[in-house]
Order: structure tokens, then C-alpha cells, then sequence
């Protein structure tokens, strides 16, 4: 198993992209820890998880709280005695938002839980990581963060915390990488998860049709897919990567 007894963390673990990611983890050995805001989701995927014969730690957390990723951190330790592993997962947006419609508000909640949320993550977990000389960040960016995508999915907002996603990637890499801590994103397209059925649904058909046009494979990706690319980031296959984007998008750029 590739993950046999690392501590991974994967914050958004409930639903859609982080429980396909925990399951692909919990899979291969790790021992899991799901942090979500969706209570009954959460006790879900615990169960789930927990019926592969893996250890797993389910914990109520908002990312955007300093205060409470500490404590999950700290919790963490008490239980386990060490992090290996922390996919930076939770997110999300508010629409197809430009920047006239986009309020204070909705800038400030969506930049806290797309880039902020990692932030606070990634700095919490350093300190053990380099006490071990050793740790995986995988951080779920998007292709949002790499093309503009005020007409799309997220919206402006989310495009920007995405983006900022992208670069928080390249210099948190540089920093640890001396620790023996690789850093490295996952910049998925149109996935089809619960929550990415339902945005692509509500948009107008026109825009429906052009987003499967302008890609190559003519479809969205399953969460599997990306979940895959996170425990191989995560694993020693991936020893000498770090900084790196790993673009997820079914051949969209190249249309």
C-alpha cells in the first residue's frame, strides 16, 4: 500500500472531490482524518471510511478559524502523534459573479474558504512536518485559478482565491522543501460531484454546451480521477515533485 500508516488529513472530506480523495487514501493504508462543516455528510464518510478497516478521526472543523484548525491540529497529535499528509480540499464559490454583482461579503467568505482555509492549514502543519523531516501538502486548486472564469462555475471571487491557490502552492514549496516536505496543487476542470452536477446544471444552455465543446474528452472528470492524482502526489512516486500544478481538465486548455 503506498499510504500504509501515514496520518492524512484531508479537510473537505465529506462529499464530492475530499471524500473520493479520503477513500482513495483510506485505501491505500492511510489512516484518515475528515474535517467538514456538513455534519451528517461527515458522519457518512466516516462510516464509509471506516468500513475499509482503516482508523479514522472525523472532526466538525471551519477552516477559515484560525482557532479551530489549531485545535485540529492539535487534536491530530494527541491522537496519532504525527501529520504526513494534509490535502487542502474545502472550497467553493457563489456562481457565475463578475465584479459589479460580487459583494464585500461574498468576496471576503469565498477567499477565506478557497485561499485562506489552506493558509491557515499549511502554516498549522509545518511545524510537525519538519519535526519528522518529512510531510505531502496537496492543495485542490482549479482551472478556474488559471483561466478567467467570471462567466463560468465560480465566479470572479472564486477565480481570484484560485489563482491565489496556485502561487501559495509555488512559495510554501520553496520554504519547506528544504524540510523534506513537498507542496504541490491539483487544478481540476468540471468534475462531476454532487455539487458540480448541480452548478453546471444551473447555467444557461448555451454555456452548458460550450464547456463540453472546449473540451476534448467531451466530458466532465469522475472525483475518482483527481483523487487518484492526490494519492500519488501524496506517496513516494512523488518524492522529487514539489511546486508543481497538476492540471486535471480533460484537454480544455488545448481546444
Amino acid at each position: 500500500m503506498k499510504l500504509a500508516d501515514r496520518v492524512a488529513i484531508v479537510t473537505g472530506g465529506a462529499l464530492g472531490i475530499g471524500k473520493a480523495i479520503a477513500m482513495a487514501c483510506a485505501r491505500e493504508g492511510a489512516r484518515l482524518v475528515l474535517c467538514d462543516i456538513a455534519a451528517p455528510a461527515l458522519a457518512s464518510a466516516e462510516a464509509e471510511v471506516r468500513a475499509l478497516g482503516t482508523s479514522v478521526l472525523s472532526l466538525h472543523v471551519d477552516v477559515t478559524d484560525s482557532a479551530q484548525v489549531a485545535a485540529m491540529v492539535d487534536t491530530v497529535l494527541k491522537t496519532w502523534g504525527r501529520i504526513d499528509i494534509l490535502v487542502n480540499n474545502a472550497g467553493g464559490g457563489i456562481g457565475p459573479k463578475g465584479l459589479i454583482e460580487t459583494r464585500d461579503d461574498e468576496w471576503d467568505a469565498v477567499v477565506n474558504l478557497n485561499l485562506k482555509s489552506q493558509f491557515l492549514c499549511c502554516r498549522e502543519v509545518a511545524a510537525p512536518m519538519r519535526r519528522q523531516a518529512w510531510g505531502r501538502i496537496v492543495n485542490i486548486a482549479s482551472n478556474a485559478g488559471r483561466y478567467r472564469s467570471n462567466t463560468g462555475f465560480g465566479g470572479l471571487a472564486y477565480s481570484a482565491a484560485k489563482g491565489g491557490v496556485l502561487q501559495l502552492t509555488r512559495s510554501v514549496a520553496h520554504e519547506l522543501g528544504s524540510a523534506g516536505i513537498t507542496v504541490n496543487a491539483i487544478a481540476p476542470g468540471s468534475v462531476l460531484s454532487e455539487r458540480g452536477w448541480r452548478e453546471f446544471e444551473a447555467l444557461p444552455v448555451e454555456l452548458r454546451e460550450r464547456v463540453l465543446a472546449e473540451t476534448p474528452l467531451g466530458r466532465f472528470a469522475r472525483a475518482e480521477e483527481i483523487a487518484s492524482i492526490a494519492v500519488f502526489l501524496a506517496s513516494e512516486d512523488a518524492s522529487y515533485i514539489t511546486g508543481a500544478i497538476i492540471v486535471a481538465n480533460g484537454g480544455w486548455c488545448a481546444a
